[in-house]
């Protein structure tokens, strides 16, 4: 009986205790992801996606996915980090780490107009010259000139002398 009893207080104090460890079993998956992904092992997306399934608030998991989905260069990988993204950005829509990821993971899966708009967002929120020349440059891709020139401007006013900007402006968009 005293057996039972103990299993019984033991499963309790473990399902009272999950609510309490959720934040750090996600963080830890996280680092364990990122020692997997230093080591250039795919596994760390899953950790990363276990550690949102824990936490579906730690950013820095849903960053880490999305990140290490660009790296993949895997068209699957790069559209399941979108959707991750999406979901993230819908309760979270000031996240810009995660809406500058996915729009490097959108430019390539080649949805041009998205990454723009992506980076568009990152460049005006964190006055981000590397944001507002890519999107830029995706905004030159899809064919609208008059918008990739405000674009250009907007990133020339931030830092003229980055590289991109100065090779656009050499290229004629003023």
């Amino acid at each position: 009986m005293t057996t039972l009893r103990r299993f019984v207080l033991v499963a309790a104090a473990l399902i009272l205790s999950v609510p309490l460890l959720r934040p750090a079993i996600s963080s830890a998956l996280v680092t364990r992801g990122d020692a997997l992904l230093y080591a250039n092992d795919a596994r760390a997306r899953d950790k990363y996606a276990l550690a949102l399934w824990f936490d579906g608030g730690n950013m820095v998991a849903a960053d880490r996915y999305v990140f290490s989905a660009f790296l993949s260069r895997e068209p699957n990988e790069l559209a399941s980090a979108v959707r991750i993204a999406r979901v993230v950005l819908r309760a979270f829509p000031g996240n810009t780490a995660v809406r500058m990821d996915r729009a490097l993971c959108l430019q390539l899966l080649r949805r041009y107009a998205q990454a723009e708009r992506d980076f568009e967002a990152v460049g005006r929120e964190r006055n981000d010259v590397q944001a507002l020349a890519l999107a830029a440059s995706d905004a030159r891709i899809i064919g609208n000139a008059a918008k990739a020139r405000r674009l250009v401007a907007a990133a020339e006013r931030i830092d003229p002398l980055y590289v991109p900007v100065r090779f656009a402006l050499e290229r004629g968009f003023r």
